[in-house]
Order: C-alpha cells, then structure tokens, then sequence
C-alpha cells in the first residue's frame, strides 16, 4: 500500500504535536472523577463535571499551543469562562441540595427567590430540591451558598466576578485588552474554580 504524500504525513504530526501539548501534564477525566470531584456521589454529574473541567483546561492549553490573539483569544477565554461557571453552579446547587435534604441550612435567606429583600417566597421540598434549585440564578446560588458557609465570602466575591464575566457578550471590548489581561482573565477563573471544588470538598466532608 503506498505511503501518505510527504504534505498529510507533516500535517498529521502537526495536528498531533498540537494535541500532545494540549493534554500534557492535565489529568483525565477519570483522574478528575476520582480525585478532584470525589465528594460528588453522584456518578452521573461526577463525571460530567470530570469532562467539563478537563475541556476548559484543554481549550487554554490549546491555545496557548496555537499562540491565538485578539478575538481568536477571546473566543478561547469566553469558552473557558462558561465552563467554569458551569463547573461552580453545578458544585454549589449540589451542595445546596445536600444541605436542604440533609438539614444543613443556616439562615432563612433560602426560602426567598430574592434573600435580600424577602421577596417571592420558595416552597422547598426537603426530599426533592433540585426542581426548585434548577430554577434559581448563579447569582443566588453564590449567595446562599455563602450563606450556608460552603463558601466564603472571598470566594463568594471571586464567583460573581465569574458570573459577570460569563454574562459579558462584548468580545470586541475584551479582546482589547491586551494578551497580559486575557491571561489574567483565564488565571483568575481558573483559581476561582479550583478553590470551588476545593471548599466545596471540604464542605461536603465535613456536612455528612
């Protein structure tokens, strides 16, 4: 069978050399499953957050590999962003449904849709809360979750950054900032994430 023409062999070690620098030194999702996400019983949204957060870490690795700028870079961070927003909402409303099952709540700001000023009341069912907790923001998510003590409330001001960040569309703002603040940018919520699932563990261990 004749060999591949000299240009798909290189093109085939490009995209290959690419890939190699995008998973080194990340651990996998079964890794991730089995360490950073422990304390998630669910085997389910376990893995789906082992998959989630792997792929945020991959997007950053490649671009870094592809060395993109301006709204190439901003493409990159904007999807990194939404993944670990997604990773922390889904950690805290899973703790948050451990804490009303179990009888962990502290306060009664989490029986308002709007805690601040005790408006829209929230009918809990104690034995099913994930019905009541799809329906509420990431904003109060944080908020109670704070609230509870599964944060604190230097985390607590790092995740709405993260929330507000997610919710900015104006990618053209963003990506005049400059390669120096779009690496900030992911940085920060990558640490922002890293210390969710780190406080949320400790949390969930100490909260049987």
């Amino acid at each position: 069978m004749p060999e591949k023409p000299i240009q798909e062999q290189f093109g085939e070690r490009v995209i290959q050399a690419f890939a190699d620098f995008a998973r080194a030194d990340l651990d996998d999702p079964d890794a991730l499953a089995g360490g950073s996400f422990n304390h998630i019983a669910d085997p389910r949204l376990r893995q789906e957050l082992s998959q989630v957060f792997y792929g945020a870490r991959w997007i950053y690795k490649l671009g870094l590999a592809l060395l993109t700028k301006d709204e190439e870079r901003a493409a990159h961070v904007r999807a990194q962003i939404v993944d670990y927003a997604s990773v922390c909402e889904a950690l805290l409303s899973y703790c948050m449904a451990h804490a009303i099952t179990r009888g962990h709540t502290v306060g009664t700001d989490y029986q308002w849709a709007d805690p601040d000023t005790r408006r829209k009341r929230i009918n809990w069912n104690p034995l099913q809360p994930d019905r009541m907790l799809a329906k509420q923001s990431l904003w109060w998510l944080v908020r109670i979750s704070r609230e509870f003590r599964i944060v604190t409330p230097t985390l607590e001001a790092e995740l709405q950054w993260l929330r507000e960040q997610r919710n900015t569309v104006h990618l053209r703002a963003r990506a005049s900032l400059g390669p120096t603040a779009f690496l900030n940018q992911s940085k920060r919520a990558f640490e922002a994430t890293t210390e969710t699932i780190r406080q949320t563990k400790v949390w969930r261990n100490t909260h049987p």
